[in-house]
């Protein structure tokens, strides 16, 4: 019997570092939003991705330690510290214009107490000699550390090396692979997808019917910003792909940027 599993690796960091232009990036997909806003990305989306040869899912999660103090901000923060527990390999992904900051000190003691591999990924080094900008986040005193930008592609296949290299280093090495049922993956399964208008309990619907807090859920309207595709099998072994979406309201009320984008992937989700 073949049980074989892809691995599963996780991007995290401070909220617009650019984590979901990397998911997509790695992905060769525009499944992700991407955006200047700060905390575009709440859910954990997971992605297909194939580097160098070797089937892999690839998880883009919210902001780690959100300065905010609302409790959305706290289950964003959860759903990546949740991304984070079941990674075989983990990308600390932080924003080279910016320098070291001290939430990025933060998350990389919380990654070390993971006991998780981990490559520190330096994005957004296409402004200046790359060399000069890893140098301040040596400091973090994680081994693996490499430049990228992310943006413009560059790096991405230094970066895939560095995570498959991790990955055979693990003591479970041989597990992963292409599973047997590859042919019945989510492609093949029924797509259910959860529409209606702002804060009507889609979130909340998925979550109880999956049995875990799988998807960011609070009394906010437009807290879900993407589509969010769930694999899900029932007890009786068939297998459904659940996508949550975000809410769709009159065209004539809609003005923000980041809402057209979401009903955009709320259509998608529906021609599925």
């Amino acid at each position: 019997m073949n049980t074989l599993r892809k691995p599963l690796v996780a991007l995290v960091g401070r909220p617009n570092v650019g984590k979901s232009t990397l998911f997509n990036a790695l992905t060769r997909s525009r499944d992700s939003l991407v955006s200047d806003t700060p905390g575009l990305t709440r859910d954990r989306n997971y992605g297909e991705a194939r580097l160098m040869d070797m089937p892999c899912r690839i998880i883009d999660t919210g902001g780690l330690l959100r300065e905010e103090e609302a409790q959305i901000d706290y289950r964003v923060d959860q759903q990546a510290r949740a991304a984070v527990n079941e990674a075989d390999v983990v990308v600390f992904l932080v924003d080279g214009r910016d320098g070291l900051t001290a939430v990025d000190e933060q998350i990389a003691q919380e990654l070390r107490r993971s006991h998780k591999p981990v490559i520190l990924a330096v994005n957004k080094t296409d402004f200046a000699d790359p060399d000069l900008i890893l140098a301040d986040f040596y400091a973090l005193g994680i081994a693996d550390t490499l430049a990228i930008a992310a943006e413009h592609r560059r790096g991405i296949n230094r970066l895939a090396e560095r995570i498959i290299a991790r990955l055979h280093e693990l003591p479970d090495a041989e597990q992963f692979g292409e599973p047997d049922d590859v042919t019945e993956s989510a492609d093949d399964s029924i797509a259910l997808a959860v529409i209606g208008r702002p804060n009507t309990g889609k979130s909340t619907l998925l979550n109880r019917l999956i049995g875990e807090e799988r998807l960011v859920a609070s009394p906010v309207a437009g807290t879900t910003r993407d589509a969010i595709a769930i694999p899900y099998e029932d007890d009786t072994g068939d297998r459904f792909t659940l996508i949550d979406t975000a809410g769709i309201r009159r065209k004539a009320r809609v003005n923000d940027k980041i809402e057209k984008f979401s009903i955009v992937k709320t259509l998608d989700a529906i021609e599925r």
